[in-house]
């Protein structure tokens, strides 16, 4: 292709037209949220990925297909009631990361108990329009949303032992990117290989916009006994693989970061793997799954130990060990509370009494697995991830 010669500019002429007479000036409506194409983009790379490579049984493709215009469905629904409602901004949000199976989901439920906190549930974060709405509808959105959990639940008998599910409890909050379609749960629920490949390459900056206003609304009715705005506690590892954008959206996010021995970690990781792949596939290649959850998790020890505090901006972090949490999760709550500026009242610590009581770690089942079963080898993990240990003691 040959240069393109640039135009020349031509002299103002000594004889100007007569002005075109122009209408006095209208007031431009203000900006409004509309669904970003790049949306479209993940949908398409997700729907294609997951029909060639995902494996699935012919009955569940139609659900999974479903999921996919229900995703549409709530941006649609929270861009509109994000320009009706104007809710406050989230200003210091607490976020709980961490590598999978650290302990995110105990202390997220536990803090959740807390008068000055919200940790958003299951059927808030699967409709949270109808969160902010009329609260006569709560509880058939609660219904819907059980009836999803105890239809997964019964294709995948093993999950209730592993990661215990149910509409009214405390749920992670990558049900608000996973509407983007730029979320790694669907790496983590289907094979979908050439998907994974194309998300990690992307900047979800724009996608963790879309969750704050999608927490915006969700958080537009959840206040205290005197009316004051709850802080939402958020929970779901896999916001420790993009802390720059999840800082971008909540600038004054204050962390809870977990810890555990990456060997014991990556081992879990892959057997919740199995458990959700096989609700809707029975094609399982265990070992793929084991070599999938390294690859993913050893660099990220690696960018944690090298650059945690960076890749927060050095917003405040608090670091906790998993063996001291199931060890002594009232001490390990005391910390928390004292770390956040929150009073230890003797409600808050009978509630998590109560909840302790009543959810024993083998209270939903044991959750049986092995390194090898899933081609893994503790002690090359923990060679591979020594930098990490040795940074954050584990």
């Amino acid at each position: 292709m040959t240069a393109q010669p640039k135009p020349t500019l031509r002299p103002e002429s000594t004889l100007q037209p007569e002005p075109t007479p122009q209408p006095e000036p209208t007031a431009q409506p203000k900006s409004t949220l509309q669904p970003e194409p790049m949306f479209d983009v993940g949908e398409e790379r997700f729907r294609t990925a997951v029909l060639a490579e995902g494996r699935l049984r012919e009955e569940d493709v139609p659900v999974v297909l479903g999921s996919l215009e229900r995703s549409r469905q709530v941006i649609r629904d929270v861009a509109k009631a994000h320009n009706d409602l104007k809710p406050a901004p989230i200003d210091a949000p607490v976020v709980i990361i961490g590598m999978l199976r650290t302990g995110t989901t105990l202390l997220h439920n536990l803090l959740a108990l807390h008068p000055s906190l919200h940790g958003p549930k299951l059927w808030e974060l699967a409709d949270p329009v109808a969160a902010a709405g009329d609260p006569e509808t709560y509880p058939a959105v609660r219904q819907a949303a059980q009836a999803y959990v105890d239809d997964y639940n019964r294709k995948a008998p093993d999950l209730a032992s592993i990661h215990y599910l149910h509409a009214d409890r405390p749920d992670e909050c990558l049900r608000l990117v996973v509407n983007t379609f730029h979320s790694m749960v669907l790496e983590m629920r289907y094979r979908v290989p050439s998907f994974g490949e194309w998300l990690h390459r992307q900047d979800l900056t724009v996608p963790y916009q879309w969750h704050r206003h999608q927490l915006e609304v969700l958080m537009s009715r959840r206040t205290d006994d005197r009316g004051n705005p709850l802080t939402p506690v958020l929970k779901c590892p896999f916001h420790t693989w993009y802390l720059p954008e999840l800082v971008a959206a909540y600038p004054n996010a204050r962390f809870v970061h977990l810890h555990r021995d990456p060997a014991e970690a990556i081992s879990s990781t892959a057997s919740l793997c199995r458990a959700v792949r096989g609700a809707r596939s029975d094609d399982l290649d265990l070992p793929e799954i084991g070599a999938f959850w390294r690859s993913r998790i050893v660099p990220l020890t690696e960018k944690l130990a090298d650059a945690r505090d960076v890749l927060v901006k050095n917003q405040p972090v608090l670091d906790l060990r998993y063996r001291e949490l199931v060890a002594d999760p009232r001490h390990t709550l005391r910390r928390v509370t004292d770390f956040l500026g929150l009073p230890f009242t003797s409600e808050f610590e009978a509630a998590t009494e109560s909840y302790l009581a009543a959810n024993g770690q083998r209270s939903k089942g044991v959750h049986r697995y092995s390194t090898e079963e899933f081609g893994l080898d503790a002690d090359s993990l923990r060679a591979a991830t020594s930098a990490y240990r040795t940074r954050f003691g584990v």
